[in-house]
């Protein structure tokens, strides 16, 4: 394991980021963690290459977790937004180069509507919306940073990412799994049979946390190469709770594509990561919120 001054982690209060957080302190408790997220750290803002950089030193690892979610919408706006974020990281590495860095992309430089068959890190990358454009922009400023200053650089590229307390705007399994808890209907686009990589949070954590300790670098698909149909989701679902859960199908608005990945690097570069089936990650999740409902009764 590296050893480091210190890490610096950038959206430590994110969905992801306050994960990536808790597993780092619990592998390297000898190496102090700063953590910073909007508002405390706005990295949209014009200051934010300076207050970044008074944060680094040259034995530190930065993470990159900050990120504006697609869900929160495909404009241009959020755009300029994550542009910037990543404008700014650069400029604080420019003027003070740090031992590592860790930045979260998403598989979605690949296009979400484009058919790749098996995709893996040869595979084109064809951005279709404006966060994979920018996400893959970002990946290339970082690189040509990093190069420039002989920064080692990790590009994790994961896919769909899924799990307990999640934002309500997600679609996926584990929103699924809390409207069938509640009763109250799931929206599926479609016949749900289009196939998709659902990472377990959980696992997003721990894999980061080794490959963030460790010395892999370049790119790497984060996925566990197996996927799963939005319609298998369901049936697990069923089974968990011993219902059918209310579902109100709406039209594809897009032609079905499938996602499959090979992780052949991602095990080559850690090779203890390990991936939650869903059926057992969703019985994980069930039974944490029942634990939380048990809990709030008087």
């Amino acid at each position: 394991m590296t050893t480091f001054s210190r890490i610096v982690l950038l959206g430590e209060t994110g969905y992801i980021g306050s994960r990536v957080a808790a597993a780092l302190r619990e592998a390297a408790p000898g190496v102090p963690l700063v953590g910073r997220s909007a508002p405390t750290l706005d990295l949209t803002a014009p200051a934010a290459a300076a207050a970044l950089e008074s944060i680094l030193d040259p034995d530190a690892v930065l993470v990159v977790c900050a990120a504006i979610k697609k869900q929160l919408g495909d404009t241009p706006e959020i755009f300029q937004q994550n542009l910037a974020i990543a404008v700014n990281i650069c400029r604080a590495l420019d003027a003070r180069p740090v031992r590592r860095v860790v930045f979260f992309s998403s598989a979605a430089v690949y296009g979400e509507d484009v058919p790749h068959g098996v995709i893996d890190e040869a595979t084109l990358v064809e951005p279709t919306s404006l966060y994979g454009i920018g996400k893959f922009t970002a990946e290339r400023l970082l690189a040509r940073t990093a190069a420039q200053k002989n920064i080692p650089l990790l590009t994790l590229r994961p896919a769909l990412v899924y799990g307990p307390r999640e934002p309500a705007y997600y679609y996926g399994p584990s929103g699924f799994l809390r409207n069938a808890l509640a009763g109250t209907p799931i929206t599926l686009w479609g016949d749900g049979e289009e196939l998709r990589e659902f990472l377990f949070v959980d696992d997003v954590a721990a894999i980061t946390t080794a490959l963030t300790l460790g010395e892999a670098t370049g790119v790497l698909n984060l996925v566990s190469g197996t996927s799963y149909t939005y319609a298998q989701a369901l049936e697990e679902i069923a089974r968990l709770i011993g219902r059918e859960p209310i579902v109100n199908a709406r039209p594809r608005t897009k032609a079905r594509v499938d996602h499959r990945f090979d992780n052949a690097r991602l095990r080559r570069a850690c090779g203890a990561c390990r991936f939650t089936p869903l059926a057992d990650a969703l019985r994980s999740i069930a039974a944490g919120a029942a634990a939380v409902a048990g809990s709030a009764q008087p």
